[in-house]
């Protein structure tokens, strides 16, 4: 009965500040007699009753005839606040696979809550859904982990890359949930793996029974600072990154970065990327650390040196706040003004343009050679000196990323604003105007694009990192 209390309560937003801000009024809903009443004043209302703060506008329909102001047909404005909440949680590395820790099984409840609680004297089912390469280094552990613990479980063993970023992979994740007779309520199925498998994951858990509770555990360190922070969930559609997807976060994301140590040094370097995107964006620290320590992060997978080096986990705990500070107060994306979409105007096209070429890029890669091309823009416009872009290209490029790809051409690009103007309603183009500091701007001319890419070109066609014929990366 607390629990069902609580989740209705969740569900209308009591206590919320942005309730008022959603529905622009008090809410007018009350609940009494296990039933909800339309009723304005809430102080008549019977003793314990509870009140919502969402609510329902009655008004005459703007199509009833005129005469009939009363009688005649009328119109319901249903204003409703939905919040998520979710964890985003980080174990000393090594430990979450160590069945010492709880956390893959209990670490998506508040410590020291009624839930954990209820949930710790109760007997534990999980289904795992994980990368085949993962499963190939860490599936037995994942097996050992939940029969230590005695939690009853089944894994699902998928090839989750972007090639195969799909509907039809995500329906597999539902078809193992029905069969599994998930627990909607106590039973949230957990992915392991990088961005694709988490994305997939937390789709099919949206859909399924409309919305089922899901855990994010990333392997790469792309994913750790990127795809497991955020509320979005998706598949490829089309030939069109992540075309299909809803705004439904995990009820937490689990995070471990001892996964790094079996990564190639390309993968951590195309994690950088979307660090780098957050550095210059909002965080001069951070760019910072990674100028100075971007080499050995790569070669040591962002394992500490010993036990008095901070630089690893610094560094990635900048990048998941500075990312959560801008995704919490817009995870539906409400506004679409969003730092975080720096590296991302054309990049996601770009990325999906040269997969299967020898020159093909992971995601972190095109979103550099996209904020790549955006530094040299902010430049051309006058918002960024010629220091500040060459010390943000020098960074990129000391990170091991491209600042250039033979893809991003001026044809590609104009196909690629375009798309992105309709789907954005607007450039929306977020620059560095200064070394962790960024403004959004709009109506770019076809000439300053053009002086741009003279300039990006001088700058960096001859100077950028290489990926040419290295998908499997190097070592």
């Amino acid at each position: 009965k607390r629990r069902e209390k609580e989740l209705r309560s969740n569900l209308c937003g009591q206590g919320s500040d942005r309730s008022s801000m959603a529905t622009g009024a008090n809410g007018n809903l009350v609940r009494y007699d296990d039933t909800w009443h339309i009723m304005d004043d809430a102080n008549k209302a019977p003793a314990g009753s509870e009140v919502s703060l969402c609510r329902i506008d009655t008004r005459s329909s703007e199509y009833a005839p005129e005469g009939q102001p009363g009688a005649g047909p009328k119109a319901w404005w249903s204003k409703s606040w939905i919040p998520f909440n979710y964890r985003v949680v980080e174990v000393p590395s090594g430990d979450l696979l160590n069945p010492e820790c709880d956390a893959l099984v209990f670490g998506h409840l508040e410590p020291g809550s009624p839930e954990r609680s209820d949930a710790m004297a109760s007997p534990q089912r999980r289904l795992v859904v994980i990368d085949e390469k993962v499963h190939e280094l860490y599936g037995d552990r994942v097996r050992s982990y939940f029969t230590a613990r005695g939690v009853a479980h089944e894994l699902l063993v998928l090839d989750t890359v972007e090639e195969n970023k799909s509907i039809e992979l995500t329906l597999e994740i539902c078809k193992k949930m029905k069969k599994f007779n998930l627990d909607r309520r106590r039973e949230p199925v957990i992915g392991i793996g990088g961005g694709v498998c988490l994305d997939v994951v937390g789709l099919a858990a949206s859909m399924f029974r409309r919305r089922t509770p899901y855990i994010r555990v990333p392997t790469t360190a792309l994913a750790y600072v990127d795809a497991s922070v955020g509320a979005k969930n998706g598949c490829n559609f089309l030939g069109s990154k992540n075309r299909l997807g809803t705004y439904v976060p995990p009820v937490a994301a689990l995070l471990d970065s001892s996964f790094f140590r079996t990564q190639g040094a390309r993968d951590i370097s195309n994690s950088l990327g979307e660090m780098c995107k957050m550095g210059i964006m909002k965080s001069e620290e951070l760019l910072g650390l990674l100028e100075k320590h971007a080499s050995r992060l790569i070669a040591d997978r962002f394992q500490p040196q010993s036990k008095d080096d901070t630089v690893p986990s610094r560094v990635l705990q900048i990048a998941i706040e500075t990312m959560l500070e801008e995704l919490t107060p817009n995870l539906w994306e409400d506004c679409l003004d969003r730092l975080v979409d720096f590296g991302h105007g054309v990049g996601q096209c770009l990325e999906m343009d040269s997969l299967g070429l020898n020159v093909e890029l992971m995601h972190g890669e095109a979103v550099a050679t996209d904020m790549s091309f955006m530094t040299v823009l902010s430049n051309v416009l006058g918002h960024l000196s010629d220091s500040d872009r060459d010390r943000i290209l020098g960074i990129l490029h000391n990170c091991g990323l491209p600042t250039y790809h033979p893809v991003l051409t001026r044809d590609f690009f104009k196909v690629a604003m375009e798309d992105r103007i309709k789907n954005s309603l607007g450039m929306r183009l977020p620059l560095p105007v200064g070394m962790g500091k960024a403004r959004m701007f709009n109506d770019v001319t076809d000439e300053q694009f053009e002086a741009t890419f003279v300039l990006w070109e001088s700058l960096c066609k001859h100077s950028t990192v290489s990926v040419a014929k290295s998908k499997a990366g190097a070592e």
